[in-house]
């Protein structure tokens, strides 16, 4: 049976004000500069409150040491929130060099535009690397007796 841990509580947490932030932005997409982004904003929130969430339900089979079990929680919120909030900053000031998709038509001054790339690529190198070796940590339930 699966245990809720002090760290997966906080992650649900975490996850849960996320998603409020998300729908939130849901509501405030038309009012600003660029909707197609702050769509893309939103989405993120929601998505990623979602895995946050869910990693902190299933905290308690995750199999790391001290340093790296923590670095994965908050490095995973961490580096979902970057990538949320460069997007969001984006939406509004019209950023597009580091989402050229949805940003297409629309431009920053170049301080926005590399602050926004900074925390897009910061963000989702974190993330990946979080959610790495969070999957290394849930290989040795796949050996587990059952």
């Amino acid at each position: 049976m699966m245990e809720l841990t002090q760290i997966g509580a906080q992650l649900i947490f975490i996850g849960t004000v996320f998603f409020l932030f998300g729908l939130i932005q849901g509501a405030l997409i038309p009012s600003v500069k660029n909707s197609r982004m702050a769509l893309s904003g939103h989405l993120t929130a929601v998505q990623c409150a979602m895995a946050l969430v869910i990693f902190g339900v299933i905290w308690s089979l995750v199999e790391l040491p001290l340093s790296l079990d923590i670095f994965v929680a908050y490095g995973s919120a961490l580096g979902f929130i970057l990538i949320w909030l460069g997007i969001t900053i984006a939406s509004v000031t019209g950023a597009s060099k580091a989402l050229p998709i949805a940003g297409a038509g629309f431009s920053a001054t170049v301080t926005t535009e590399l602050m926004v790339k900074i925390m897009v690529r910061t963000g989702s190198l974190l993330s990946l690397i979080a959610c790495s070796l969070l999957v290394l940590g849930l290989f040795p339930i796949l050996w587990q007796s059952k």
